[in-house]
């Protein structure tokens, strides 16, 4: 190598606008001193530029990488990665004639959509370019190259919210207020214009140094995004902090009541330092979404105003109709930004201090000489006196009052206040009037007449104590009986409630013929043996249409439960849980319906598939520490979703023991574009029969090409999990039921590996049988993919059970 930068260097530095700007004689001495003895390569004199700043460091990264010709999308050359926005890549870039600096999001691989997208983000622009804000930074110019699509917005020299949040906590009462008021002004005039945000965060609210507030990118997200929910789970959590209760149940696109919301959720986070919404992974962020429990603001930061904390209160109300009407009418509420205000924010950003909470006691009044034991004497008197008074109340046996306390707080959104003795009237506790509840004053033993018949179980209907500005009612856990089986028609629940034995105890219940109907939304089952037994006759030659559980509504879940047929060997088994969502047909037509299923600790046994998914939704499916010993998969499609019908199934620590595979759909007709199925598996085990496959395509074959699109919609994700070498990853099954494996080339599959395993025993013995001994495949943990059987309900007793029931 010589003196001078490699041809291909200056060439690609030329086509990056960047060859004007190089110091050739000072790069010389610095190539000689990174190079030494070695020789100049392309490497070094990449470094070279990146110390003299020519290129960004991240520049260098991508040119060493040979992806250099990709850092031009446009008239734009790309210097680094954003961090905000979640949903899509975003980077600081420079146009290379003017040199003048932009944010440029960048929309890769759109397919069929690009046209529309393109189209949508180009008006959006156009509306952009009239808006009057100094609050704004709209989409200003929108273009195409390739397949990608690149949209810029004027560049805004400052740090976002949620950035200067990172290193000096949460912000002033003052400063939020006045950050509220500033967003206000242009969210009223992107509502003048017609237009909705749709991504109201504290990412994208960026900050000067001179006190300005200004909202980047309004409008992108609910063109890229117009649907959320559980089938849309595929963000960090973090994108999820500020979604309205609605859009996760809905899926509804966004609008000025969800734009509300998530300015709510904004100011509560500024004032607090952390989020509203808990949730340790997306799923648990969207559920917590669609819950909307957001406590009130005032506990958590004294000092705000009245205005602001009413201001927030109202805004994450979960009714969409009772949130503020409009920006305007928010912006009137808060009244208009201030000089003051300003400047206090301009003061807070360029000297950031701690804030001293006004219950706190400064440091200087313990500063003083003789200060300290003193103020300890007075302590330790405090708690001698409070001693002396609570002393003779813990010796009678009473309950401590505990008056101080702020029942307002405890009662928020639900939740009771503690107590030192049980509260007889809590509606927490067990229902004790339910005609399936145990007889506790009578000794445990066995039923030794026929088994009890129910033709439904009630929720007890007597109401707990007032509490005040409680939004609603706690349901009450209906607690099954365990003497015996119990034979239920149906459940006559409510919403929210949690159907489960005594403590300790597991209910045998045996479901109807056509399954055990369940309605009610966000329905919880805990430890319950479920069992379907029912011989072939003439009005019901087979099982083939029946469920264990025909859930009839868009959420569930099922922990630590067990799913059983004990059909005749040679008929066919029921499935364990037919879901129908929406239960009306047709209802989800007009608007994009969500749901969500999971299954924990759970064990399926000669059953049929696992999920019958016989739905028209968005859907997300979670399983975990779950055991399948079914002949049929563990999810089975009616249908290819479509692309509003995104389906996400997660799984950890799931084995798959013969049978059918992971998943199935039935394809009488494709019409259109395929919809995403996205699979996300961490530290599992799939072991299907020998006629089947992970992913199993059924009916008329379509042509190569729509085939190829569907299997390119597939995305598995995920680490640590096995499959048998001799399962197939996709295959097809006509109407002959032959199985034809098919080229999964397109299919995106990462952390699914081929190995042998094997099993502690037989598939028909007790769920420790199926727990994995030996595999042959290197994986991250020395523990062994699949279940954990130890969490599992065991078989043996349940068979016990069985018997028992059957010689009564």
């Amino acid at each position: 190598m010589g003196e001078s930068p490699p041809p291909q260097l200056m060439g690609l530095l030329k086509r990056l606008g960047l060859s004007g700007s190089v110091p050739i004689g000072s790069l010389r001495s610095r190539v000689r001193r990174l190079a030494r003895d070695l020789p100049r390569f392309e490497s070094v004199w990449v470094d070279a530029l990146a110390q003299a700043r020519v290129i960004t460091p991240w520049q260098a990264t991508q040119i060493n990488a040979g992806r250099g010709e990709s850092l031009r999308i446009g008239p734009f050359v790309l210097c680094g990665p954003l961090p905000w926005p979640d949903y899509l890549p975003c980077y600081r870039a420079r146009r290379i004639e003017s040199g003048e600096p932009v944010r440029l999001a960048v929309v890769d691989n759109c397919g069929k959509r690009a046209g529309q997208i393109a189209g949508r983000l180009e008006a959006l622009a156009a509306a952009g370019a009239a808006l009057p804000s100094e609050h704004l930074a709209p989409l200003s110019e929108v273009g195409t190259e390739g397949d990608r699509i690149w949209a810029a917005a004027g560049w805004v020299d400052g740090r976002s919210a949620a950035e200067w949040m990172v290193h000096n906590g949460r912000f002033p009462p003052e400063v939020v207020l006045e950050i509220a008021r500033a967003m206000l002004q242009g969210l009223v005039a992107l509502e003048k214009a017609g237009l909705c945000h749709g991504d109201v965060s504290t990412g994208g609210l960026l900050l000067t140094d001179g006190g300005g507030v200004v909202l980047s990118q309004p409008g992108i997200r609910a063109i890229l995004r117009p649907e959320e929910g559980y089938g849309n789970a595929d963000l960090p959590p973090a994108a999820y902090d500020y979604l309205a209760p609605e859009r996760v149940a809905d899926g509804t696109p966004p609008e000025t009541a969800s734009d509300v919301y998530a300015c709510g959720c904004v100011w509560w986070h500024l004032l607090c330092g952390r989020p509203p919404l808990t949730g340790g992974d997306s799923l648990a962020k969207l559920r917590a979404a669609q819950a909307a429990e957001v406590v009130d603001v005032r506990p958590l930061a004294p000092g705000v105003s009245a205005a602001l904390a009413e201001a927030v209160s109202a805004c994450v109300n979960p009714s969409p109709g009772a949130r503020p009407r409009s920006m305007a009418e928010l912006s009137a509420a808060l009244g208009p930004c201030s000089r003051g205000g300003k400047a206090a924010l301009a003061g807070c950003l360029t000297r950031p201090r701690r804030t001293v909470d006004r219950w706190a006691t400064p440091a200087a009044r313990f500063s003083g000489p003789g200060r300290l034991p003193a103020v300890l004497m007075g302590l330790a008197g405090c708690l001698v006196a409070a001693a002396a008074v609570l002393w003779p109340i813990w010796r009678a046996g009473l309950p401590v009052p505990v008056a101080s306390i702020n029942a307002e707080t405890f009662y928020q959104k639900g939740t009771v206040p503690f107590s030192l003795r049980e509260n007889r009237d809590s509606p927490l506790r067990e229902n004790r009037d339910s005609p399936l509840r145990e007889n506790r004053d009578s000794p445990q033993r066995e039923n030794r007449g026929s088994p009890p018949r129910a033709a439904s179980a009630e929720r007890d209907q007597r109401p707990g104590p007032e509490k005040p500005d409680t939004p609603a009612e706690v349901a009450e856990d209906l607690v099954l009986a365990t003497g015996g089986p119990l034979e239920i028609e149906s459940l006559e629940i409510p919403p929210g409630q949690c159907v489960r034995g005594a403590r300790g105890r597991r209910p045998l219940v045996m479901v109807p013929r056509a399954g055990l109907p369940v309605v009610a939304e966000e329905v919880r089952f805990e430890g319950i043996d479920f069992v379907w037994n029912h011989a072939a006759s003439a009005d019901h030659p087979s099982a083939a249409s029946a469920a264990i559980v025909d859930l009839r509504s868009g959420r569930a879940e099922f922990h630590g439960c067990s799913f059983r047929s004990v059909a005749g060997r040679s008929s066919p088994q029921p499935a364990a849980i037919r879901w129908t969502h929406p239960a009306e047909s047709g209802e989800g037509v007009s608007s994009l319906p969500s749901g969500r299923l999971q299954l924990r600790d759970c064990v399926l046994s000669r059953v049929d598939a696992a999920i019958d998914s016989r739905t028209t939704a968005a859907l997300a499916v979670e399983l975990t520490n779950t055991l399948h010993l079914g002949s049929g998969p563990l999810l089975r499609l009616d249908h290819l979703p479509r692309p509003d019908e995104p389906i996400l199934v997660v799984l950890s620590q799931v084995t798959l023991r013969g049978g059918g595979g992971l998943l199935e759909a039935r394809c009488r007709r494709i019409e259109g574009p395929p919809g995403e199925i996205s699979i996300r598996a961490a530290g599992c085990a799939f072991v299907p029969g020998a006629d089947a496959a992970l992913l199993l395509l059924c009916g008329p074959k379509p042509p190569t090409e729509v085939l190829s699109d569907v299997l390119a919609n597939v995305r598995w994700t995920g680490q640590g999990s096995l499959v048998s070498p001799a399962a197939a990853i996709a295959a097809w099954r006509g109407a002959d039921g032959e199985l034809e494996v098919l080229d999964d080339a397109r299919v995106s599959i990462a952390g699914l590996v081929r190995s042998e395993v094997e099993f502690a025993g037989e598939a028909a013995a007790n769920p420790a049988a199926s727990r994995i001994v030996r595999w042959q495949a290197p994986l991250r943990s020395t523990d062994p993919p699949g279940i954990d059987p130890a969490e599992l309900p065991a078989e043996r007793a349940l068979r016990g059970r069985m018997r028992t029931s059957a010689k009564q």
